[in-house]
């Protein structure tokens, strides 16, 4: 419980510095796995921001342990290149969420699963990508126009709709 004590105290401070700077800002990755239905520990804050927010985010967040700072991943599996990033799509479909009793922004539960999708990390690496997709869609309802649209903006087709098909989400 000390561990979520430390990480609430951390958030709170992410959106304060992050607020004063006015930087739009989000919580994703395993983090927003949490808030969707994962029960599984969280060790790290992930924060998606803007490209235009980037370098102010950095620069209020670089003292803060424990909290990672991106925007426009370039994530390469198997010599192939997939996006991800925060546009103005996903910044409308923000959700409001407590995160150890904090109330953050967490991006769309459908491009958190993409994320996960397109990694899709097993335990034997150490991370729980497949495990968190599997919890996110038995906890929420997914959008699955939202869902499909998103995919292809990210050029993720063929490394994520497999794995969706065989987990029930798109058919």
């Amino acid at each position: 419980m000390q561990d979520n004590a430390n990480l609430a105290l951390t958030l709170r401070k992410v959106k304060d510095k992050l607020k004063e700077a006015d930087v739009h800002w989000a919580v994703f990755a395993g983090a927003a796995a949490h808030c969707y239905g994962s029960k599984r520990k969280v060790t790290d804050i992930d924060i998606l921001v803007k490209s235009s927010d980037f370098e102010k985010a950095k620069a209020v967040l670089k003292n803060i342990p424990k909290v990672d700072v991106v925007a426009d991943l370039e994530i390469v599996i198997d010599g192939k290149t997939y996006l991800f990033f925060m546009d103005e799509e996903m910044e409308e479909k923000l959700q409001h969420r407590k995160l150890f009793g904090v109330d953050v922004p967490v991006i769309p539960v459908e491009d958190n699963i993409i994320f996960k999708a397109i990694l899709q990390r097993t335990e034997k690496q150490g991370k729980h990508d497949i495990e968190d997709i599997f919890c996110m869609i038995t906890s929420e309802r997914i959008d699955v126009e939202y869902l499909r649209r998103k995919i292809r903006k990210y050029h993720a087709e063929k490394r994520v709709e497999p794995l969706l098909v065989r987990l029930g989400v798109l058919l």
